[in-house]
């Protein structure tokens, strides 16, 4: 079984990137916008970012333009107008529902191919569907677990909770932390809603997926140490509930 694993150095450069800028889509009636190479029409075109993709952006003080850093299987990074930027998280609901379902059920068709042209051994296939599966962990997949705690923790969105835990399920070869780190933060806003929802799964592999996710998300969110000890009284009342309902559903 692959497992396509992030290096170090990226995987902290990723954190770091999704921390300090805000996830974005581009506001043009056109369909695209021009990234350029500095703050103003008058600098030259670095690079274009289209409607479907996925961008981080900071604001400047005192300027109408923004910095904006994407990745596209090669580094974007320059400026654009304000006025092109659309904050992923400023979205109403249905549209921030509408951007989460398309890519947690591409990312899952994508993580099903892969394990297909693995099973078959199929070595063209699978060169393939490793390259399509990473390539949209690293620009929508990775990019939307950042938006999808926060709309959670705010709708109590049980479709969009099964599909995740649907396309978790689709990509566990993947040693990729950042779903864990996104449902464990979905667990800590609302722990009954996800082990209610979470009891649905007849699959007893599954489930122990989805629960090796949320204990890695939670002993990422909290301050545990080495040996899984924690003085935050809710990260052990969380783990407490999290260890019972495991233990109901081994078999």
């Amino acid at each position: 079984m692959r497992k396509y694993v992030l290096t170090i150095l990226t995987f902290f450069c990723s954190l770091t990137l999704f921390a300090e800028n805000k996830l974005a889509i581009i506001n043009d009636p056109d369909g695209f916008t021009f990234v350029r190479s500095g703050q103003g029409k008058e600098f030259k075109v670095a690079d274009t970012l289209f409607t479907e993709d996925f961008f981080y952006f900071q604001f400047i003080d005192n300027s109408d333009w923004a910095k904006v850093k994407a990745w596209k299987g090669r580094q974007i990074e320059g400026f654009i107008h304000k006025s092109r930027i659309q904050e992923v998280e400023k979205l109403d609901y249905k549209k921030q529902k509408e951007l989460i379902t398309k890519t947690l059920d591409r990312h899952r068709v994508l993580a099903e191919n892969f394990q297909s042209a693995w099973k078959s051994k199929d070595s063209i296939a699978y060169r393939k569907t490793v390259r399509e599966l990473e390539f949209h962990s690293d620009t929508k997949y990775d990019p939307i677990l950042t938006i999808i705690p926060k709309y959670f923790c705010s709708t109590n969105d049980i479709e969009i909770l099964q599909l995740f835990f649907a396309t978790m399920w689709a990509d566990k070869g993947s040693a990729n932390e950042m779903p864990s780190f996104s449902i464990g933060d979905c667990f800590i806003c609302n722990p009954n809603l996800v082990i209610e929802q979470l009891t649905k799964i007849k699959n007893i592999e599954q489930k122990k997926n989805i629960f090796d996710h949320i204990e890695w998300g939670l002993l990422n969110h909290f301050d545990v140490d080495e040996n899984g000890k924690s003085e935050n009284k809710e990260y052990d009342k969380l783990k407490a509930q999290l260890d019972k309902e495991r233990k109901k559903a081994s078999p």
